[in-house]
């Protein structure tokens, strides 16, 4: 059955999806998300599930937490996330990669309202945080550790999902906030949201640009002094209508532009210029059945970029570029969620099933002219995906709750895997304790251009390639302690972690192609401590230490440092004051190094560094409060990545209001 067949199948099935049925229940990672407490996640099984029955680390950052951060983009809002490297190279709307627990950056799967957007075009299939802003988001979930048993490739090191706003509860309510700032940084968002006679809507606008600063360390010679900015838009449109207790239509329009500077490092490029688009929609329904205990899903959509980098000869280079790089991801997929309730012993069961269909084509074109000589690289492919899936969730006994994933799926041109994930959860409440454990199996595919790319150099792609995989294992502990009536004065826990990585993709220069013959591990310990002594005060202290190493060399991989960590505390001293320092920390870490001269030594330590961010928010009245943000007060100088200069001591101020 071709691929077009399915979409055809999927699109009949949202149409016919809707007999009459009972309640209606919330099924797929992040649709209408406004009933969801801080403590119920979506992501972490596909169906909404306290975070204490979860055997997983899962983090959420809600809209207050936002809010309360003062965050700008996404990669803002992770930094303080355990067992998560953040690496932007440069200030705000550059590339950024996100390393979770050591793996690869394309071992980070990234979902919008549980859709799969990485790249296909991009390198490894990464995605690039860089050109995310927050405004139209409700909450982020981060679930680390191996999660293709629920959500298929690249699902190695975990699944970050990006959760738009849902309605309101108003029949329309107006939102936004306006802030500028330095580097002539401006931000402005405005959006109305609401439900009415059945029908629910979402829509935003968001702007961001800044001059930026300069790419280029201070210490490289060659550094002109030339800024290098972004400037960033983000449309958004939900749309639903509910039909009684039968079920629900609704859909999903998401538009981004990123327009940014480049430098072609460690040498400043004043007319190398990137821009990344990326179009995302989906349309699905759901029916109730049985009584409201089965909910039943289809959704079909599509994930579109088109990313485009432009460079031209200037007075210190002759260096020329006009790359350009468009993939489309087409997919349909129907889950079926069934709360089962008490089953021949157990209680709360929750079987999750589905099967989807995805069709990605990739069309690129490289050409550069550089002190190398000419380059060039070409790739037009397509690729079909099939997958199944189950999910089961059940309380074993008052103190036990046990989750077993199974995923199976069925590429059209490399070979098939099965996905596991097991793990249970036992509270221990003579102890005030939950113990958690799990085990599980990920992979991440083969790109196309891995596949079928070629290049002027002789490189053709390997069509023999099987997917890169690993084996993840995890346990840990987590502990609530009452103190003066309080119940969670004090929250603590640890997680250690071990994943084994086999058949990564690596380049054979020999035979001018890309091999598996890769190994690599990772292992490492993730604490938390988050102390609440009074409703004014609340402090979270997050450490990791991680080792990350390529087996078949045994040098650390590069990007990860062993040891990071992150210190938060809210203050709120008045009714209507509220601010708070962030301290995050960055360990050594290896990378790759230039010296003040531009030149490439190789690998090399790059140094740690500390920042401290503040961030406060004054309440002119209930719906509309000034707020400000500080990003590192002390002016430190530092390289994310050596060669990239960090950003200095920036101010944002602004204004944000609902009605």
């Amino acid at each position: 059955m071709s691929f077009r067949s399915y979409l055809l199948i999927g699109s009949a099935l949202c149409a016919a999806a809707l007999p009459a049925a009972a309640v209606r229940a919330q099924t797929q990672p992040g649709d209408n998300v406004a009933q969801l407490m801080p403590h119920i996640v979506i992501t972490a099984t596909r169906a909404e599930t306290e975070l204490e029955r979860v055997p997983a680390r899962v983090t959420v950052i809600d809209r207050e937490a936002i809010d309360r951060g003062g965050y700008q983009s996404v990669e803002e809002a992770l930094r303080t996330v355990p067992g998560i490297s953040v690496v932007r190279l440069g200030g705000p709307g550059q590339q950024t990669s996100v390393f979770m627990r050591g793996a690869n950056s394309d071992h980070v799967l990234v979902l919008v309202d549980g859709v799969p957007v990485n790249d296909p075009s991009g390198a490894g299939g990464a995605y690039n945080f860089g050109d995310d802003l927050v405004g139209d988001l409700e909450r982020i979930e981060v679930v680390r550790g191996p999660v293709s048993s629920l959500y298929g490739s690249n699902a190695i090191g975990g699944v970050i999902n990006l959760i738009t706003r849902a309605p309101s509860r108003k029949k329309a309510e107006i939102f936004g906030q306006a802030a500028g700032g330095s580097h002539g940084t401006a931000q402005a968002q405005a959006g109305l949201r609401g439900r009415s006679d059945g029908f629910d809507y979402m829509v935003s606008a968001e702007h961001f640009r800044t001059d930026g600063v300069n790419l280029s360390p201070s210490r490289i010679a060659r550094n002109t002094g030339e800024e290098d900015g972004s400037e960033i838009t983000t449309l958004t449109g939900k749309l639903g209508y509910d039909i009684g207790n039968a079920g629900r239509v609704d859909a999903l329009l998401r538009y981004r532009r990123n327009e940014f500077d480049l430098d072609n490092v460690p040498y400043d490029e004043p007319n190398y210029s990137g821009e990344n688009e990326h179009f995302l929609y989906k349309l699905g329904a759901e029916a109730y059945l049985l009584d409201g205990s089965l909910t039943s899903r289809v959704d079909v959509g599509q994930s579109r970029h088109d990313r485009s980098f432009t460079n031209r000869p200037d007075a210190f280079s002759a260096n020329l570029t006009d790359d350009s790089y468009e993939s489309v991801r087409s997919f349909a997929e129907m889950q079926n969620t069934y709360r089962i309730g008490d089953l021949a012993g157990l209680r709360d069961t929750v079987l999750v099933f589905g099967g989807s269909a995805a069709r990605s084509t990739v069309e690129t074109s490289t050409n550069s002219v550089s002190v190398w000589g000419p380059f060039t690289q070409s790739l037009d492919a397509d690729s079909n995906d099939y997958a199944l899936y189950t999910n089961l969730q059940a309380r074993v006994t008052e103190r036990i709750d046990v989750t077993a994933g199974l995923r199976y799926d069925l590429p059209d041109d490399y070979g098939n895997t099965l996905t596991y994930r097991i793990g249970a959860v036992v509270a221990v409440p003579e102890i005030l304790t939950r113990f958690s454990g799990a085990v599980g199996t990920a992979y991440k595919a083969p790109t196309l251009y891995d596949r079928y790319g070629v290049d002027n150099y002789g490189y053709r792609g390997n069509t023999g390639l099987n997917p890169e995989e690993s084996v993840s294992w995890e346990v840990g502990f987590e502990t609530d302690l009452p103190v003066r009536g309080r119940a969670q004065a004090v929250s603590f826990g640890a997680t250690y972690f071990k994943t084994d990585t086999e058949n990564l993709i690596t380049n054979d220069f020999a035979l001018q192609t890309v091999v598996n013959i890769g190994e690599a591990s990772s292992e490492g310990v993730e604490t938390f401590l988050t102390l609440r002594p009074a409703d004014w005060i609340e402090t979270r202290l997050t450490y990791t230490w991680m080792q990350a190493r390529n087996e078949d060399t045994g040098q650390l991989l590069l990007r990860r440092p062993r040891h990071q960590g992150a210190l938060a505390v809210d203050l709120k001293p008045a009714r209507d004051f509220s601010f708070g320092p962030e301290l995050v920390y960055v360990g050594s870490r290896l990378d790759v190094a230039y010296d003040d001269a531009g030149n490439f030594l190789g690998n090399r330590p790059n140094g740690s560094y500390t920042l401290v961010n503040l961030s406060g928010a004054y309440q002119l009245r209930e719906d509309v409060s000034l707020f400000g943000k500080v990003y590192n007060l002390f002016d430190r100088e530092y390289e994310p990545s050596n060669g990239f200069a960090g950003r200095g001591l920036t101010a944002l101020v602004g204004v944000r209001g609902s009605f």
